[in-house]
């Protein structure tokens, strides 16, 4: 069955305390290729997602987006440079034995906390180490809901490939049932004008009938195109049979695009007829499209 490699999914999470949003969007590439951005605070996690998209067999650059807000109260807490503030405290006291000693009568107000709480560095804000392994679950979560979202998006899309890739498979089937109807009409053409050719040269009663057999079945070989259409009957099949199977299967479209692309220029060079020149050229334009096509299944 086969999906796209395009595709665009989301999911997001939000229980008041966490808000998660998590956005995933591919384009064509041969070979997988993913990009994480997200808030530096959840990077540790970073292996922990890929893992969840390993599970999907996803080929294509994909690019995955996860917004996080941290509603907690905890958000932030205050911490007391303790060594600071001694050093404080030591410096005022310092300074309040050296100027009695210049100024014996000299008096001083009391120092109060809220004096020494205002000192710069006494009290400090600080960011409250999240709590990853209770955050682990809930995100990828929202990022399997995600990657869900993703791959239906991808099935749809792969659907609507199938239905053109049957249609045109259809084509080329047609195509070479013409090709196969009108193949044995270019020996008796073939015959017919060497016999003319002969009679415009020779006298009729010099014409050799067994040379002409013998130049006809020369010229048969030559133009038996017997195993190409069989051949392309058979990729036909495979290609129908390949866009019901599970998994990847776009490299192996491509295969046997390929080799029926082969076929069709053996044939072309042995055509020798205009009518299978022109069938060939159709067969070839149909290929093209439906290559074109496959690039976009995984």
């Amino acid at each position: 069955m086969p999906r796209s490699m395009t595709g665009f999914g989301s999911a997001q999470f939000d229980d008041g305390t966490y808000k998660i949003g998590v956005e995933m969007k591919a384009v064509n590439n041969r070979y997988r290729d993913v990009s994480v951005r997200m808030p530096s605070v959840l990077r540790p996690l970073e292996t922990d997602i890929i893992n969840v998209l390993n599970k999907y067999n996803l080929r294509g650059k994909i690019d995955i987006f996860i917004n996080f807000v941290n509603n907690s109260d905890n958000k932030k807490q205050l911490s007391v440079d303790k060594d600071l503030l001694a050093a404080y405290y030591n410096s005022l006291q310092e300074i309040e034995a050296t100027v009695k000693k210049l100024h014996k009568k000299a008096k001083f107000d009391k120092v109060s906390l809220l004096d020494l709480a205002a000192y710069p560095g006494i009290i400090n804000e600080e960011d409250v180490q999240l709590n990853l392994e209770e955050i682990k679950p809930l995100l990828l979560n929202t990022v399997t809901e995600a990657t869900d979202a993703f791959v239906k998006m991808k099935i749809n899309e792969g659907e609507n490939l199938k239905k053109d890739l049957i249609s045109r498979t259809g084509v080329i089937a047609n195509l070479v049932q013409q090709i196969r109807t009108a193949a044995p009409e270019r020996l008796e053409n073939y015959r017919a004008h060497l016999v003319e050719t002969l009679h415009s040269l020779l006298a009729e009663t010099d014409i050799d009938e067994n040379r002409i057999i013998q130049e006809c079945a020369i010229m048969a070989d030559k133009m038996d195109i017997t195993e190409e259409l069989v051949r392309m009957d058979s990729h036909l099949q495979q290609f129908g049979e390949t866009l019901n199977t599970e998994g990847n299967i776009g490299r192996k479209m491509d295969f046997i695009v390929q080799e029926m692309n082969r076929e069709t220029n053996t044939m072309a060079s042995k055509a020798n007829n205009a009518l299978i020149a022109k069938l060939v050229v159709e067969i070839k334009g149909e290929l093209e499209k439906i290559r074109e096509q496959i690039q976009n299944i995984e």
